[in-house]
């Protein structure tokens, strides 16, 4: 499907002063990393997602499955995914409906709700309370995906977009094979219920932190009025934004 919807998109052709100029990919790779480390906010989010990664989302997700699975049946498993799957949904339309002046800030408030998804297994709760939990946290991760892409769409300029988003993926999934690697080994040695546990005091501390970096909680929607710079006959619009 999305295949097919790129296929349908139809793009205006370059002028020829757009042209892109070429350029060597050692080239590409040092500017893409200049441009990168002169956001603080920028890096300073991948600095903390690494953390997140390795210690939240990279064992939750086999942990989860293996616990629930053996516990309740592959049955309960799908109704727990299908929840998160659902909370995705929700949390998506609300990050389409809201428009934050600070979206960075309000995007790791939300990260907060993905404790329900790992610390109801690790607690041992019935399958409805991990399913309310999973859907809960499906929401609290989708508004913060909406929130930094957008942010990263509209912060940085175009022509080093795409250098930058290659170190924003590679930053944000580095450590997620090796927190998933580590998920066996932690579990057989503090037990599963432990480690998920863990996980969830370690989101909450990764949305704590991230709210504890002026540069990332500060950081402004662009295009949003600063004191004095409201057009005239716009006053009631800016305010309600």
């Amino acid at each position: 499907m999305s295949a097919l919807c790129l296929l349908l998109l139809r793009l205006p052709p370059l002028t020829p002063g757009s042209a892109p100029i070429p350029s060597t990919f050692r080239a590409d790779l040092v500017e893409g990393w200049r441009e990168f480390r002169a956001r603080t906010w920028l890096w300073g989010v991948i600095a903390v997602w690494c953390l997140y990664m390795l210690m939240v989302w990279g064992p939750s997700l086999p942990l989860v499955a293996t616990e629930v699975v053996q516990g309740h049946g592959p049955g309960a498993y799908g109704l727990i995914n299908s929840a998160l799957g659902a909370g995705t949904v929700i949390g998506g339309l609300l990050a389409l409906r809201l428009r934050p002046r600070r979206m960075l800030h309000a995007g790791a408030i939300s990260l907060f709700a993905f404790v329900g998804f790992p610390a109801t297994v690790g607690l041992g709760l019935d399958v409805p309370a991990m399913a309310a939990g999973a859907a809960v946290a499906g929401a609290g991760m989708s508004f913060w995906s909406v929130m930094w892409a957008t942010t990263v769409q509209t912060q940085v300029p175009p022509d080093v977009l795409n250098r930058i988003h290659a170190y924003d993926v590679a930053g944000s999934l580095a450590m997620m094979p090796v927190g998933q690697a580590l998920a066996g080994p932690s579990a057989s040695a503090l037990g599963a219920e432990n480690v998920l546990l863990v996980a969830g005091v370690m989101s909450l501390v990764v949305a704590a932190a991230l709210l504890a970096v002026r540069p990332i909680r500060a950081l402004e929607r662009a295009g949003t009025p600063t004191a004095g710079s409201i057009p005239a006959g716009e006053p009631e619009r800016a305010r309600a934004e």
